[in-house]
């Protein structure tokens, strides 16, 4: 059903988790990739694995966290692949960000600032400047992964959740915008998905399964979960999808304080039975 023969992509944080499989999908699916990652060895890897697929591979070393370099990537790709059809904009985080991650009273600027620049301010304009060239060409796919931080409030990480809300608000008006040009926007906001980034919220088997019962479908994501996701709004088929998040946790979205009430207890509570 879905086909990316012909199709130039690039993504960021590539070397791992969720932007590693998101890159394996597209070219096994017909597209080149080109992965920008800090870390040479990690993309060299994944660049192995698309050529071992048939596919081409551009790795690039680079820090999203540097606003000049981060959009030099997307004249870059432009140049090297000459063109470019999706643009995943994958790099994020900031979980050692002091004065960034923790209780707001501890919120210093340089840590404000440090968060908003990686999640907000380099996503932002990358996507734009991608953009512009889609539009020139006649359209093209750009995919946010922000966070389901950024859907409700998660306490120590409020400066985080904030920069993904604006980048979810922003979604919405490029996509509308840019809508006249055939090129689409959209985002993506996991919950806890298994990669090096949380390992240490699942270090033992007990973290696990207390983890995986605060969703509905009773286990923690996987970057195969987004990755999937993620084939869809950059394919053709969502070809009318644009300007939307699609909340990718377990079902968490759609639960109460009921529902783990329920999953602890096993049983409904009284007061609430017939």
């Amino acid at each position: 059903m879905f086909s990316y023969q012909g199709k130039k992509a690039v993504v960021t944080g590539a070397g791992r988790g969720i932007g590693r499989q998101i890159a394996l999908n597209f070219a096994e699916l017909g597209a080149d990739v080109m992965l920008a990652s800090r870390t040479s060895g990690e993309i060299e890897n994944v660049a192995e694995e698309i050529r071992a697929l048939g596919r081409k591979a551009y790795p690039v070393v680079t820090d999203m966290g540097d606003f000049d370099a981060a959009l030099a990537l997307v004249d870059t790709a432009i140049e090297t692949m000459g063109g470019l059809d999706v643009w995943v904009n994958n790099a994020g985080g900031g979980s050692s960000v002091k004065g960034g991650i923790g209780p707001i009273e501890d919120a210093t600027l340089e840590g404000f600032d440090a968060l908003f620049q990686l999640n907000l301010r380099v996503p932002f304009f990358c996507a734009r400047r991608a953009a512009d060239h889609m539009a020139s060409r006649g359209g093209g796919a750009i995919l946010n992964i922000v966070s389901i931080d950024g859907v409700h409030a998660a306490p120590g990480e409020g400066i985080y959740g904030a920069a993904k809300a604006a980048l979810i608000s922003l979604t919405k008006t490029m996509g509308v915008e840019y809508g006249r040009h055939n090129v689409r926007i959209n985002a993506i906001a996991p919950a806890l998905i298994d990669t090096k980034l949380v390992e240490r919220h699942l270090q033992t088997e007990d973290d696990r399964k207390t983890r995986a019962s605060f969703y509905p479908l009773n286990r923690v994501g996987k970057p195969e979960d987004i990755a999937g996701a993620a084939v869809y709004f950059c394919s053709d088929e969502a070809s009318w999808t644009s300007g939307q998040t699609l909340v990718v946790a377990g079902g968490n979205q759609a639960t109460s304080d009921l529902f783990l009430w329920v999953r602890k207890h096993n049983e409904v509570p009284e007061d609430r039975k017939m």
